[in-house]
């Protein structure tokens, strides 16, 4: 019995210190933004007096955090071991600060305000209204008088001259409360955004973590929480300077991020992602194999019914009519297409190649407020060595392009779609959308017209006719010419670019013929390229001619 108290005081000591959470200081240190939501990293530090379970709470969480959107970790002295994660909301609390409360009160007074003034303008109407109404009774009245007797005109003209008077005045206050009414417009909309940015300032409910630790001793633990936010996101954009000698090209990822989660980040390591986390990871898998059976309930037909599984069959899903196939069309329904082949994007593979899952740590530390803005950082760049083409496409526009073109920059990640503002030197000249080129070539960008040159498209002869002597056909015959001509004083070369037309059908045939401007390659499928020279003050053309013979019945598409 003598012992007794002895073996209590180690078990009072485990349950006091289990009884009273310690608050947890844990500012933002981190976020990873991802391109549909973020992961914010808070980090606290305390001392423990000794060994037992200690609870500690990390509070003044956003609003409606949930269990699943936790990752929690813990380090403290050997043998520390973390228990039970909790999360709930603290509905006694509501965090304002002197600048929120203030801001709440300017917002208040502007309210009244435009109560006010919409109360003067709408005043100011009625009685303008009223007064061009009688302003219209006493013209009437004033006419009627005059056809019938000479009344004394001084009373009239002073009624109606105060009737004027008034409504000027009127029209002059309601001006003036309509620019009162636009100030203030202007006023609340500045409020507002300032509301936005503080708007963690101002939470209702906001969670608490309770994170359980168990320690061997005393010493300093160490608490990391990262939390889902998805008010949160990261869209990519591109800069693309070529340099004023034409010899270098510098392409930069940045990164727009927008968020209004309610908690300002300020000073922060920034880290940029284009994973997913929250992307669905389930396969496809077959569970079982696929039955084939007849039913023969409905005279003349056989109907087949088709099952990824027994119990799939048993529920009779899946059931499909066998129709016998749909007999070939006559020669008269039969349609002729000639097709115009275009080069197919490879955006998912290059993709791949670039990494699916990466991420790029931002320099520094950075500050982004919850208003809601994109506010833009740069996550990395490549300088290339590009080489520039004067490229002509007579067929969509009449303007000679200055294109770089450049090998897929290894470095750099590729976002097909996100936008590419081009600069020459500090100059902006506009923006289009990244394209990943077909496989094997280059990628390029362009850089506005080369003004000293021009080009058009000529059609020369486009002739319908029909050929044949036992089996008559239609035969086209379309002959076209592209002029490109420089005003400048230096001979060029272009490199001139047009569709070729193929067919899909064995009985549409596409030949070209021999006045056609040798020296075309097809570096592009379905894409011919030719080079010319053009000399200074001068111009030169090339000649693009083909027949396309199709038989007499359908129609013929594609020549346009």
């Amino acid at each position: 019995m003598e012992r007794f108290p002895f073996l209590l005081l180690p078990t009072l000591s485990v349950l006091l210190c289990a009884q009273e959470p310690v608050i947890l200081q844990a500012p933002i240190i981190r976020v990873r933004l991802h391109p549909d939501e973020a992961w914010v990293t808070r980090s606290g530090r305390t001392r423990v007096d000794g060994a037992g379970i200690h609870r500690l709470d990390i509070g003044n969480l956003p609003s409606g955090l949930r269990l699943e959107d936790l990752q929690v970790s813990a380090k403290g002295p050997a043998g520390t071991r973390m228990g039970d994660v909790a999360v709930r909301a603290d509905v006694r609390t509501v965090t304002e600060t002197a600048e929120w409360r203030k801001l709440e009160g300017e917002r208040e007074r502007l309210r009244d305000r435009r109560d006010d003034l919409e109360s003067q303008r709408d005043s100011l109407a009625a009685e303008q209204k009223f007064l061009r109404e009688l302003q219209a009774t006493h013209a009437k009245e004033l006419s009627t008088r005059l056809a019938y007797t000479l009344p004394t005109s001084q009373g009239l003209t002073e009624f109606g001259k105060s009737l004027q008077q008034r409504l000027a005045v009127l029209m002059k206050e309601e001006r003036r409360a309509t620019r009162d009414l636009n100030d203030l417009t202007k006023e609340e909309r500045r409020l507002d955004a300032e509301l936005l940015k503080r708007q963690g300032e101002q939470r209702t409910a906001p969670s608490i973590v309770r994170v359980e630790l168990t320690t061997a001793g005393a010493g300093v633990v160490e608490v990391e929480l990262l939390y889902r936010q998805t008010q949160a996101r990261w869209r990519p954009n591109y800069e693309a300077r070529l340099s004023e000698d034409r010899k270098t090209l510098g392409l930069g990822l940045y990164a727009a991020i927008t968020q209004k989660t309610g908690e300002p980040w300020n000073g922060v390591r920034l880290e940029i992602s284009n994973a997913r986390p929250s992307r669905g990871l389930d396969f496809g898998m077959f569970d079982g194999p696929q039955i084939v059976s007849l039913d023969y309930s409905s005279p003349g037909s056989t109907p087949i019914k088709f099952a990824h599984s027994e119990r799939a069959l048993a529920a009779q899903s899946n059931t499909y009519s066998a129709a016998p196939p749909p007999p070939p069309p006559s020669p008269r329904q039969a349609t002729a297409v000639v097709e115009v082949v275009a080069s197919s994007s490879e955006a998912e593979m290059v993709e791949e190649a670039t990494g699916l899952a990466s991420t790029w740590v931002l320099e520094g530390s950075k500050d982004i407020p919850s208003d809601g803005e994109p506010h833009r950082f740069r996550v990395t760049g490549q300088d290339l060595q590009p080489t520039m083409t004067l490229l002509a496409v007579p067929r969509l526009e009449t303007n000679v392009q200055q294109v770089a073109r450049f090998e897929g920059p290894g470095n750099l990640p590729l976002f097909p779609s996100a936008t590419v503002t081009h600069y020459v030197g500090a100059q902006r000249l506009g923006e289009s959308q990244l394209a990943l080129p077909a496989p094997k070539q280059p990628f390029q960008l362009g850089f506005g017209p080369y003004k000293p040159l021009r080009v058009s498209l000529r059609s020369l002869d486009r002739k319908e006719e029909q050929v044949g002597t036992f089996t008559k056909e239609r035969q086209w015959t379309l002959r076209e010419q592209v002029i490109v001509s420089n005003d400048g004083g230096e001979p060029v070369e272009v490199e001139v670019q047009d569709r070729l037309l193929k067919s899909n059908l064995e009985t549409v045939k596409v030949t070209m013929l021999p006045e056609t401007t040798v020296g075309s390659e097809e570096r592009i499928p379905g894409v011919r390229t030719w080079k010319l020279m053009v000399p200074a003050r001068g111009s030169s053309t090339l000649t693009m001619a083909c027949q396309v013979r199709a038989p007499l019945d359908g129609r013929l598409d594609g020549l346009d």
